[in-house]
């Protein structure tokens, strides 16, 4: 339906327009100007025109994942220093990143979920530090997790009780967290450690990610998470690999 109906819908009705999709299209994939100019895109576009614009990019046969790494999360990123720069408004970041997770939840759909997950699959539950402001990043990852088959879920209260309560009452073979300041990291540990305390999967496997771990990535043993991974290709190729093991175990 996404394909077949509300892509060409949305690029019918936004091909006269002029905007930096064209630049992107026609340029190298996806350099640093891509970036920029699909970054601009998102602080002045609607969502229709940014939907019909990744529609462009299925069309010519960019893979979905490809267009959420390489394109979507560096551009949240150069939002994060536009705010940085102070070039743009808080507001102005929050109002963008919006767009972003509007797009990817509407381009949710893929042929291997018509008939509903499969319950034998690994489960996932993703959620943020309470401090944390904007989290589309570890929306990319849940997202990248679903495609790949895995049962996925994502807490974005970014309460501790609440990624609690998720985990004493529902099994799940991973939690993910997502955190990018330093002030955040005794935070990161307690709650990892209130987390699996109340989990219902004693060998629950702990990945955490965010500008934190990348930048620190020897903090992975000091808040007590298993591994770290800086996107989601590689946050899916830890977890397969933690979860192939742990059934190896048992």
């Amino acid at each position: 339906m996404v394909e077949g109906e509300i892509i060409p819908r949305l690029m019918l009705a936004h091909r006269a327009e002029s905007s930096p999709a064209e630049a992107i299209v026609d340029k190298e994939r996806f350099g640093p100007e891509a970036t920029e100019s699909f970054a601009r895109m998102v602080l002045s576009a609607d969502s229709d025109s940014l939907i019909a614009f990744v529609g462009t990019l299925l069309q010519s046969g960019v893979p979905m994942e490809i267009i959420y790494v390489d394109l979507m999360i560096p551009a949240a990123r150069m939002l994060g220093e536009y705010w940085d720069d102070d070039t743009v408004s808080f507001a102005d970041v929050t109002i963008g990143l919006g767009r972003l997770q509007h797009v990817v939840r509407t381009l949710r759909w893929t042929p291997s979920h018509l008939d509903g997950p499969d319950h034998s699959a690994p489960s996932a539950l993703f959620a943020p530090i309470s401090s944390e402001q904007h989290t589309f990043g570890l929306f990319i990852v849940e997202e990248s997790f679903r495609r790949a088959g895995w049962r996925t879920w994502i807490e974005t209260s970014g309460f501790q009780e609440d990624a609690i309560d998720m985990v004493r009452h529902h099994w799940f073979d991973l939690i993910g967290f997502s955190a990018n300041c330093e002030a955040q990291t005794e935070e990161v540990a307690s709650t990892i450690a209130a987390v699996r305390k109340a989990s219902r999967n004693r060998g629950l496997f702990v990945l955490v990610g965010g500008r934190l771990f990348i930048e620190n990535p020897e903090l992975v043993l000091v808040v007590g998470a298993d591994a770290t991974a800086p996107d989601g290709s590689e946050a899916l190729l830890v977890a397969n690999k933690a979860v192939r093991r742990l059934s190896h175990d048992a």
